[in-house]
């Protein structure tokens, strides 16, 4: 089997594909926010991931091997981490907000700025979700693949944790303790499972706590601004970071996309019931 990016399929036959901003239609994803983005998408070797495609705005030639790579992963998925507010009318359900989602957790910030009640947080017990073991599993095949020498690493453990710091004005000490516990035990937990499974030097990235960002959006952006990379491993969700740089003039690599399943499993709900998998925090027991 050929090391060479993927290419397009000689005769597509697809159905459009809805997978978070992108519809894959004929072999082609098109992002929503930026229309001229549309990378041809094949199917993946890598048993964890469905198809991938290459975007890469100076259109180089594949290279059958990179030395140096990036490649990372959100902690939590869409609904790892749930907030779920007391009901404002009789039958009517409480706003859900995710912590992992920029949109909602600005939305989450404001409604307990109001004054809003938190009924309940729903929080995983075990960080390896479809999403992250598909992301992690895929990524150490590419890795492989190329014959990557040298990953760099994002884990976004700092980001969580200014978030945190912030619920502190609003939920009980003991809750948000109870939360960057957690946090702390699952990062742990796939830094080990990220070191047993990439074959190759992992350098796990941290900006903010090496003081090279000062605020979150900035932390993610670091690595592709700064790091000497021939090759950027992501989840299709994620090309707005290196999109973002290259808008703003930086020299990028080649980003390597992966399309993790159908529906996209970031967005997966672990279910309520399945107790091994979940706690329920109640913030008024807590204090």
């Amino acid at each position: 089997m050929s090391s060479e990016l993927p290419h397009p399929p000689h005769h597509p036959h697809d159905h459009a594909i809805r997978y978070g901003s992108f519809q894959i239609l004929d072999g082609i994803a098109t992002w929503n926010r930026d229309h001229g983005v549309a990378v041809a998408m094949a199917e993946s070797p890598a048993v964890s991931c469905q198809l991938e495609g290459v975007w890469d705005p100076l259109q180089r030639p594949p290279q059958p091997r990179y030395t140096t790579a990036l490649a990372g992963v959100c902690i939590w998925g869409k609904y790892d981490c749930l907030f779920i507010f007391k009901p404002k009318g009789k039958g009517n359900p409480g706003a859900e907000r995710s912590l992992s989602s920029p949109k909602d957790k600005a939305d989450l910030l404001k409604r307990l700025h109001k004054g809003e009640q938190v009924e309940k947080i729903i929080l995983t017990t075990s960080p390896f979700g479809s999403y992250q073991l598909n992301t992690m599993e895929w990524q150490a095949e590419v890795v492989a693949r190329y014959e990557v020498q040298k990953l760099y690493y994002v884990l976004p453990l700092e980001e969580y944790q200014q978030t945190l710091a912030e619920l502190r004005h609003y939920l009980p000490p003991k809750c948000v303790d109870a939360m960057a516990d957690l946090l702390e035990q699952q990062h742990q937990q796939m830094r080990q499972q990220i070191c047993s499974t990439v074959n190759a030097e992992v350098e796990f990235i941290y900006p903010l706590r090496d003081g090279h960002a000062d605020t979150i959006e900035a932390s993610y952006l670091w690595p592709y601004q700064n790091l000497p990379l021939d090759l950027a491993i992501e989840e299709m969700e994620e090309i707005r970071i290196p999109y973002q740089c290259w808008h703003d003039g930086y020299a990028i690599p080649p980003i390597l996309l992966g399309m993790l399943g159908d529906p996209c499993p970031y967005y997966e709900r672990r279910s309520e019931h399945e107790a091994t998998e979940l706690t329920l925090l109640y913030p008024a027991e807590m204090y």
